[in-house]
């Protein structure tokens, strides 16, 4: 029996897709070929994982209201809180909750434009609202804080202009406004209803809510003090989510506990190292270093007030007689920068082209015998006539300040000038310098963002501002008086430039070091940046939604 011949079109149709699938099959494999060289794989942070850090205490509080910027709690409201503004790493104002904003003519009305879709951390939106009842806040003499804060509040009105635009009218120009609006904005919704001198026992001092980029999770409270903050990541934060997860401050008392929790794996970082224990952290590899400028300076300040220091040269020849350096190195292990200007550098009104004061004791012994004051024949100490070159100079009893005040006398012992260290306990502003009791004081000036002399060198701050030295000099007050009227910030940049230069020209004061914040964080944990100066000590953590402990792979095509 014959057989059925096969389908010869059947065959071809099976023929040509066999073929064309052949051939796509080995393309395909080319291109991954091609692919998986030129390919690679990277490594990119991942968000998870948590950061435990030692801080010092006490922590008594987490409303930005009641905190200093130097103050440790400052530290923890960054994290919770935003400002209408922030301050970059110059110093100069950016916005924050704010998007932008405007100046009048005249310069009396800043009207400020919020950012929209802002929420707190329990859900509720950001408006206006909140801004008004923090700054009516900020103006209620209750309010436990400065006078002096409440009476510049409320010299300044605020008016809504819609739900998400205010606007300050000011009774007089102010250049420097935007830096004062860099509180924490508080809920209104929350606390409208509690009395200004009732918040710092109110359960929301210790459980706040905000809009920063993370939000409390548990606070642990021993015997009246704060040993522990538990932090949690805000999903909602509108600068976008942070790469950790969790992150926990445990109180310690000082560095030494801090360093034995970190040996034990308690902790992964100390919030700040000072130079006494500089030497215990390196031999620590596991433990990485990072410091920068503390925008800051100390000081010696002097009281114009006593016939010593009336005349600039002998205030010249007591900053020229001082080894500075010298101090950075024995007290600070080298944690300083030798201070020539009351703004320190990084700062945008840095002037760039400042001489240094240099250490010279025989142009210090020169100045002081040119201006009659001499040692007498078988004496130690300078005269002038009836007077003797010898003063106070006060300074905090905490151990390092008395000390640094110590070699300071020494030293200008070697030029003839006799002095006394006052060593004061407790709180030095309260009890020397605001009573003007004093003849030469060392202290510590902070000066974040817009370095404005008004407050410390000008000639209306004599009797009760903070102008302790009683220093008045019409020509420094004039330049300062532009500063603060002067929109144009080259102009300013131009009016501070000049009041440096009339500060080493006329000496108000002393200036010693700008002093270097260092902390430390474990090996593990990348991401971290910090910039040449910190406006606070805050600062250091601006940067921490980038931190991260977690990373994850993936393929990239070259």
């Amino acid at each position: 029996m014959a057989t059925r011949p096969r389908d010869p079109t059947l065959a071809r149709g099976l023929y040509f897709p066999l073929i064309l699938l052949t051939l796509t099959a080995l393309g395909l494999g080319t291109m991954m070929l091609s692919l998986i060289l030129r390919a690679g794989v990277e490594t990119v942070p991942a968000r998870g994982g948590h950061y435990t850090e030692a801080i010092g205490g006490p922590i008594t509080t987490l409303n930005p209201l009641q905190v200093q910027p130097g103050d440790p709690e400052a530290e923890l409201t960054r994290l919770i809180f935003n400002g209408l503004v922030q301050l970059n790493e110059q110093g100069l104002p950016v916005g924050d909750l704010a998007q932008r904003w405007e100046v009048s003519e005249d310069g009396l009305r800043y009207t400020f434009y919020l950012r929209p879709n802002v929420r707190w951390h329990d859900g509720a939106p950001f408006t206006v609202e909140d801004v008004l009842f923090t700054v009516r806040l900020l103006q209620s003499e209750e309010l436990p804080g400065p006078p002096e804060r409440a009476r510049l509040w409320q010299s300044i009105e605020v008016i809504p202009v819609n739900s998400l635009t205010v606007q300050f009218r000011l009774p007089e120009p102010l250049a420097l406004f935007p830096d004062l609006l860099t509180f924490g904005i508080l809920p209104a919704h929350r606390l409208r209803d509690v009395p200004p001198a009732q918040l710092n026992t109110h359960p929301f001092h210790l459980n706040p809510i905000g809009t920063g980029p993370y939000r409390v999770e548990t606070v642990r409270v021993e015997e009246g003090r704060i040993q522990q903050i538990v932090l949690s990541a805000n999903p909602q934060y509108f600068r976008g989510p942070p790469l950790l997860e969790r992150l926990e401050f445990r109180i310690f008392p000082d560095t030494r506990t801090a360093l034995q929790a970190y040996r034990a794996g308690e902790v992964q970082g100390i919030a700040r190292i000072f130079p006494t224990d500089l030497d215990q952290v390196r031999a620590l590899p596991s433990l990485n270093l990072f410091s920068a400028v503390l925008s800051s300076y100390e000081v010696i300040l002097l009281n114009h007030a006593s016939p010593l220091f009336r005349e600039a040269e002998v205030r010249q020849a007591l900053w020229l007689a001082l080894d500075r350096q010298r101090l950075i190195d024995r007290f600070l292990a080298g944690q300083g920068v030798v201070a020539d200007s009351p703004i320190p550098p990084g700062n945008w009104a840095r002037h760039p082209q400042l001489s240094p004061v240099p250490y010279d004791p025989a142009k210090a012994r020169a100045l002081l015998e040119a201006r009659g004051w001499v040692i007498p024949e078988g004496g130690t100490i300078r005269q002038k006539g009836d007077q003797v070159l010898r003063f106070r100079l006060a300074a905090s009893a905490d151990g390092f300040h008395e000390v640094l005040a110590q070699e300071i006398a020494r030293q200008w012992e070697e030029i003839g000038v006799k002095v006394d260290v006052d060593p004061i306990p407790g709180d030095l502003v309260g009890q020397v310098l605001a009573p003007r009791q004093f003849d030469a004081a060392l202290v510590e000036i902070m000066v974040p963002g817009d370095p404005d002399p008004y407050p410390f060198w000008h000639e209306t701050q004599v009797e009760t501002g903070q102008n302790y030295g009683r220093f008045r000099d019409r020509d420094i007050s004039e330049v300062i008086e532009e500063a603060r009227r002067v929109f144009d910030i080259a102009r300013r940049r131009e009016l501070y430039w000049r009041f440096q230069e009339l500060f080493q020209k006329k000496v108000p004061a002393i200036l010693l070091y700008y002093p270097v914040y260092t902390f430390a964080v474990d090996e593990r944990i990348s991401g971290i940046q910090v910039g040449a100066l910190l406006n606070t000590p805050a600062d250091r953590l601006d940067g921490i939604t980038g931190w991260y402990t977690l990373v994850r792979r993936r393929i990239i095509v070259r």
